[in-house]
């Protein structure tokens, strides 16, 4: 099927006629005086420089606009809302925003802002600005592999950053955390850096923003201590006796530290609490590293035994892991 001639003589004229039409369209479209709600920025200006903003603040405000073109939304990109916080002191202060405080530049003098929509009126909180140094506590996420250990606390370099923000938030700060590190990645590594944590501080920042994080991290080794002393927390007053007076422990923990233990500095504390006197029998056993005893006494008139949990705790001089005890029933007498 071909085209008529009548339509396939004079391609140019019909193309340029087209695109005259077009032009005198988009010509006319442009002259036609719309309006449009948009949301416009909103900028703070001339604040004091001992002052800072508490907390986040209003940055656009939805605004009916008026002026020329279909396309009059994607030409305000340069216009917005000019604050003066010249006058502002420290407290809240509550701005009612007009439609006078739009800035408008110069090329476009055929735009009006006619209405502020919402928010009709900015409230905001300002406060001294406050410089101090705080500390730096580094925050580790995850856990070890069964064969490594921790050895004291992750350090931070610097071990402090100077933090600038409201006197409001910063005045009373006794630290701030980094950003969590991943603490078989700190294994792997003499050092970490993260960015120190600020989320939630909107005019909050830290000089530098991050630190270095590094940590002792030892292969754990295990170790067997035979006749490990039995030592009451109690009342001095009262008479006490243990049968028999050791435990057989094995305890895991930083290999450093287990090559330089020696076993006489190790011993077993008992919390004898407000037990009543007389005869008690404990059963040890351990349960995610820590120690407790099943506490039995026999009650007078009846066979029954009424139970109870008995605290303890491993002094040495480093921190270990409990691994096992010896699981034999141990005879308390209070007198």
């Amino acid at each position: 099927m071909t085209l008529p001639d009548a339509v396939r003589r004079n391609w140019g004229m019909k193309i340029a006629a087209l695109a005259f039409s077009l032009f005198i369209w988009f010509n006319v479209a442009g002259r036609r005086e719309v309006e449009v709600v948009v949301d416009l920025p909103v900028r703070y200006t001339n604040m004091p420089t001992d002052m800072t903003f508490v907390e986040q603040v209003p940055v656009e405000a939805k605004a009916r606009v008026r002026g020329r073109g279909r396309f009059l939304k994607w030409q305000l990109d340069d216009v917005y809302f000019g604050i003066d916080l010249s006058a502002a002191g420290e407290g809240i202060v509550t701005h009612v925003v007009s439609p006078g405080e739009a800035i408008i530049p110069p090329d476009k003098d055929d735009v009006e802002v006619l209405e502020v929509i919402e928010p009709k009126a900015i409230r905001v909180e300002l406060d001294r600005l406050s410089t101090r140094e705080i500390p730096v506590r580094p925050v580790l996420r995850g856990e070890l592999d069964s064969d490594k250990v921790l050895v004291g606390t992750p350090k931070s370099d610097p071990p402090a950053v100077v933090v600038t923000g409201a006197e409001k938030l910063v005045g009373d700060l006794k630290g701030v955390a980094t950003e969590p590190v991943d603490i078989n990645q700190l294994a792997r590594k003499d050092d970490v850096e993260a960015g120190i944590d600020l989320s939630g501080w909107a005019f909050v920042e830290s000089d530098p923003a991050a630190v270095k994080v590094s940590a002792r991290i030892e292969d754990r080794k295990e170790l067997g201590i035979p006749a490990v002393p039995i030592k009451p927390v109690a009342d001095r007053s009262l008479k006490i006796k243990f049968t028999p007076e050791t435990i057989d422990v094995v305890i895991s923990g930083a290999a450093s530290h287990i090559d330089s233990l020696h076993p006489e500095d190790v011993r077993l504390l008992v919390d004898l609490g407000n037990l009543p006197k007389g005869q008690v029998v404990l059963t040890p056993s351990v349960e995610d590293n820590v120690l407790r005893f099943e506490g039995r006494v026999a009650a007078r008139d009846e066979e029954e035994t009424q139970p109870f949990v008995v605290r303890a705790r491993l002094e040495a001089p480093y921190r270990f892991d409990l691994v096992s005890v010896t699981p034999i029933d141990i005879g308390l007498v209070i007198r």
